[in-house]
């Protein structure tokens, strides 16, 4: 959600990386295929109810998010968000209590998307908590930023795996059905009621998921990424101006490291019933490393290869992706709410991502309109505006 302009303070944009807002606006697509079943259904299930099985389409569509999607499109904003970091940065006038005010309003939207947008899966506020990690590593070499995200993600797998291991955390309680049943039912009458009720339930889940352990895990995840999107911005991946051999060897390896690994993981919480073995957890943060890399790849090879007008409205959804991605909760919020249309638990996993090409579709249409009058979208205009204590210009210059 970064913003990539290189300008050197409030006033008009300079040169922008054309590639990496165009890879941003694809990832920002992908990010709406995974948080929109969450969504439009139970908050606390990432996964389709009933037993899992291939020829049922809610888990086909799942296991296919988790090969190609899940975690991989979280990692490439990881990585913009550090490569971001480091454009901001290199400007000697942004000291780095700049870059720290800009991530206290990062933050500050964060709390907003979590509560009043009613989205408690907000990566805002892991962003900002996770950024200081960039001002530890800031002339730090490619290599070393490699080996320290590399340390995070290891660790953060032993981490997983010791939570996935039987009786780690002592013995399972029996599912209780009708404590299940009734929880369930309290949700939908809040889901399904009005805004008050909806902010209520989601404000409580927000608190539930903000304030445990498991926001750690959050942060050191994102931390981790960051450093490796540092290394490949210092390595000259992201301007996609490397040889296209380099990008080939990237989607290769990627895909064919990652698609393998992340297809055994999912096959193997399908036979779990639903659940990831310790082995699995194991290797999700290298499947998913791999996959991102792999889009990253693929994405660049692309971006070299094909007329840059096809990327249009990519680009506009990346120059105007901190609008969109909070714009992405009040869309659901308007679907799913009973406040607005009422569609909560009542689509299936292949209807949900139906919705996205069309919704994403429709708000790149809007996003390239505007950017026509206007130079940056309007929150991020806001974002720099509080950051820079002086209002930018917004409209283009007649």
């Amino acid at each position: 959600m970064a913003d990539t302009g290189t300008d050197t303070g409030p006033g008009p944009q300079a040169a922008r990386i054309e590639a990496i807002d165009a890879l941003r606006g694809f990832a920002l697509i992908g990010i709406y295929f995974i948080n929109i079943t969450i969504m439009g259904g139970p908050i606390n299930s990432e996964q389709p109810s009933g037993l899992p099985a291939l020829s049922d389409p809610d888990w086909a569509t799942w296991l296919t998010g988790h090969m190609f999607v899940y975690g991989s499109m979280r990692g490439i904003f990881s990585m913009l968000f550090g490569a971001s970091a480091l454009l901001f940065l290199r400007d000697p006038g942004r000291p780095p209590a700049l870059f720290v005010r800009r991530c206290f309003w990062l933050l500050c939207f964060g709390v907003l998307n979590s509560t009043l947008l009613l989205w408690p899966g907000d990566i805002l506020l892991v962003y900002a908590l996770a950024s200081p990690i960039v001002l530890l590593f800031l002339k730090a070499s490619p290599a070393r930023l490699l080996i320290a995200g590399g340390a995070i993600l290891a660790a953060i797998s032993v981490w997983s795996v010791w939570a996935a291991w039987p009786d780690a955390a002592g013995p399972a309680e029996p599912e209780d059905a009708a404590a299940a049943a009734s929880a369930l039912a309290a949700e939908q009458a809040a889901r399904l009621g009005s805004y008050g009720d909806n902010l209520a339930f989601l404000l409580q889940t927000a608190m539930d998921w903000t304030f445990s352990t498991g926001l750690l895990w959050w942060v050191a995840d994102a931390a981790g990424f960051m450093l490796v999107g540092m290394a490949l911005f210092r390595l000259g991946v992201f301007s996609g101006g490397l040889n296209l051999s380099v990008y080939a060897m990237m989607a290769l390896v990627g895909f064919g490291l990652g698609l393998p690994l992340r297809a055994w993981e999912g096959l193997s919480a399908m036979a779990n019933g639903g659940e990831f073995p310790p082995l699995a957890e194991a290797s999700f943060q290298l499947g998913r490393l791999a996959v991102s890399l792999g889009w990253v790849g693929a994405f660049m090879l692309a971006w070299r290869c094909l007329w840059h007008g096809l990327f249009a409205p990519l680009s506009a959804l990346g120059r105007m992706a901190f609008t969109g991605y909070l714009a992405q909760s009040v869309i659901a919020a308007c679907l799913f709410s009973g406040f607005g249309l009422g569609l909560w638990n009542r689509l299936h996993w292949p209807q949900l991502w139906a919705l996205v090409p069309l919704i994403m579709g429709l708000m790149a249409l809007c996003f390239m309109a505007w950017l026509r009058v206007f130079r940056m979208g309007p929150l991020e205009w806001l974002w720099r505006w509080l950051t820079f204590g002086k209002a930018p210009a917004l409209r283009r210059a007649a």
